[in-house]
């Protein structure tokens, strides 16, 4: 199947961060023995071709990645150069309902065209939400869309999505590229460490993830936060100053940024890694904690609802309050046997369904689903 991934994002994307969605998911389908290439905004600069090898169960591959001159406007990429290649292939994907060359592409499917969508409606997210209301007036209207085949990251992105009018829909999560580190990690820390990676913003929720911790350490006072990752400079700052003391005594030791190489280290040495998020699509932080065997206690998320199953390989939260959350974090770090067992099903569970091997099984599935339909309607066969 020769199959063409339409990023359609106006920004620039860094090929070289490791855990690149579009790069993970066509290395998996060129493996498989399709034909998967990318096309990608490359802003004012002119189109261009570049051919990206690599290496899996040592086979070496390669795809194509269109870098396309293009535009922005209000946050929506549009490349008009992308028609011009798609007759060269059998199934088209475009990311986000919203994106307005999204909808163009879906809606008038000159080729078989899926979607692959991510986001869903939470109070936090109020500029989402309002650009949603716009689009779902000015365009989603104007065009049929209900037959359109979706793939989403979480349930909770297709019940959004389902409202507004699509109706073949498969939540299939997002995926873990495992050749980009090893799961081996290093021994367990002297003192027992929680962790934490991503932004120090206001999103990610990390004042209440401080009053977790301080009022964990009221009955655990050896423990220790691990906290990695870099924000906005006013706002880290702020946040740096906050914990300036726990920093000094090293109950809280803060990395801003580390190497692929050491993420490894990082997680082996912990035993729960806690996720406060106001709001996220999915999490690639919870994909790489229950790979490395780490149990998460999270709050309700894109990425949560997908992957935790509660008291098994961790705990949901849908709620800030403080009691909760320390009871939930106690349970796990008191019993060193249960904890063990929360990694141990919470590595399975990635392996089993979360790596984007299992997962482009389930895009090629509804790929096919999308073609034959098309071929159907084109031959005037109902």
């Amino acid at each position: 199947m020769k199959i063409l991934i339409v990023r359609t994002f106006p920004d620039k994307l860094d090929l070289h961060s490791y855990n690149v969605q579009e790069i993970g998911l066509a290395q998996a389908l060129v493996a498989r023995g399709n034909q998967c290439d990318i096309v990608l905004y490359n802003g004012r600069e002119a189109d261009r071709r570049e051919s990206y090898t690599f290496r899996k169960n040592g086979k070496e591959y390669s795809f194509t990645i269109y870098w396309m001159k293009g535009f922005s406007c209000f946050k929506n990429g549009f490349m008009p150069s992308v028609r011009e290649i798609l007759p060269e292939y059998d199934v088209i994907q475009v990311h986000e309902y919203d994106q307005i060359m999204s909808w163009q592409l879906y809606t008038v499917q000159l080729r078989p065209t899926v979607i692959y969508h991510g986001p869903y409606y939470h109070p936090y997210a109020r500029g989402y939400n309002l650009k949603c209301r716009v689009f779902d007036t000015l365009f989603l209207p104007r065009r049929k869309h209900n037959n359109v085949r979706v793939l989403t990251k979480s349930g909770m992105a297709a019940e959004f999505i389902r409202k507004k009018g699509f109706e073949k829909i498969v939540p299939v999560g997002v995926g873990i590229n495992t050749d980009n580190f090893s799961p081996e990690g290093s021994a367990k820390s002297v003192r027992p460490q929680l962790l934490y990676v991503g932004k120090i913003e206001e999103r990610r929720n990390v004042y209440f993830l401080i009053e977790v911790f301080r009022k964990l350490r009221q009955n655990t006072p050896e423990l220790q936060l691990v906290l990695v990752g870099n924000g906005e400079r006013e706002y880290k700052e702020a946040f740096l100053n906050e914990i300036k003391k726990e920093l000094a005594n090293g109950d809280i030791i803060y990395k801003e940024k580390v190497q692929q190489k050491e993420l490894p280290e990082i997680y082996g040495k912990a035993e729960v890694f806690l996720f406060t998020s106001n709001y996220e699509i999915f999490g690639m932080v919870l994909l790489e904690a229950m790979y490395f065997g780490l149990p998460v206690v999270s709050s309700m998320n894109g990425g949560a609802s997908m992957l935790i199953e509660d008291g098994k390989n961790g705990y949901v939260i849908e709620t800030f309050d403080l009691e909760t959350w320390t009871q939930k974090l106690e349970d796990i770090l008191r019993d060193r046997d249960k904890r063990a067992r929360m990694g141990e099903c919470a590595r399975e569970k990635i392996l089993r369904n979360f790596t984007w091997e299992r997962i482009a099984e389930k895009f090629e599935a509804v790929y096919r689903q999308a073609v034959e339909e098309f071929e159907r309607n084109r031959d005037g066969v109902l």
